[in-house]
């Protein structure tokens, strides 16, 4: 199955903006868009048969999409009013241009100010709450918790006894760069090994040779066992039983 990447340029077809983003797909006709808040707010509004999605440029790995996103989503796209784009592209999460974080602050402070939004800092009416008010908060969960107990109570936590962060793994090991040395050594090593025997890969093609992408996961679509457990009376599958059930329960622990 051959998996095509490319830059795309998306355009509304009743105010002329835009949007740029990256895409990797086995099928070109798939009816993607493009994402980002203020395009899907967009496309909500106008309806995806008013969009349509232009093609810029075919790349032909990944890795090249992420460099040519860089290229084609710059600050000054960003900048542009003209198009959709809040984030620069090149990263997992891009980078909010000057211009959308003030964008963004304007229309919060808009919202809070109309009561379209509430602060977390205020009652159900927006308004803030004052110092009577969170005494009283206060005194009444003091009450609350006085009688009723905690669900936690009797039961002894895990970390009981315990102090501080375990032990690592690696403590005391000296760790750090090589030294020149080390390093000079270790080559020569290297070296006389494979001057004297033949690299077990040498004349075997790769297993993924001619493949592109991802490939398909083994349990992929498969219905996996699932055993209930005798701690915690859950039902999971099998892969990870003795890891974190059985004797290494939590709940056997703490028993």
């Amino acid at each position: 199955m051959e998996i095509y990447y490319f830059v795309y340029e998306t355009l509304n077809l009743v105010n002329g903006k835009k949007y740029r983003g990256i895409h990797k797909t086995s099928n070109l006709n798939d009816g993607y868009l493009g994402s980002g808040v203020a395009f899907e707010k967009a496309v909500n509004v106008h309806g995806k048969s008013n969009f349509r999605r232009e093609v810029l440029e075919f790349c032909s790995s990944y890795e090249e999409l992420i460099e040519k996103e860089k290229i084609y989503v710059d600050d000054v796209w960003v900048s542009d009013r003209s198009n959709y784009n809040l984030k620069t592209g090149g990263q997992s999460a891009g980078i909010l241009s000057d211009f959308s974080k003030k964008k963004i602050s304007e229309t919060l402070k808009r919202k809070y100010k109309s009561g379209e939004i509430k602060s977390p800092f205020s009652n159900n009416k927006g308004t803030p709450i004052s110092d009577e008010q969170k005494k009283k908060i206060s005194e009444t969960l003091k009450e609350r918790y006085r009688n009723n107990p905690h669900n936690n109570l009797g039961v002894d936590p895990w970390n009981k006894n315990k102090k501080g962060s375990q032990t690592a793994w690696n403590k005391g090991l000296k760790t750090g760069p090589n030294s020149i040395e080390s390093n000079e050594k270790r080559s020569k090593t290297l070296k006389e090994r494979y001057e004297n025997m033949e690299h077990p890969s040498k004349g075997k093609e790769p297993w993924n040779k001619g493949k592109i992408g991802s490939q398909i996961a083994w349990n992929k679509g498969k219905i996996m066992d699932k055993i209930e457990y005798p701690h915690c009376h859950n039902f999971y599958d099998t892969l990870n039983a003795k890891k974190w059930h059985f004797d290494n329960c939590k709940l056997k622990i703490i028993k």
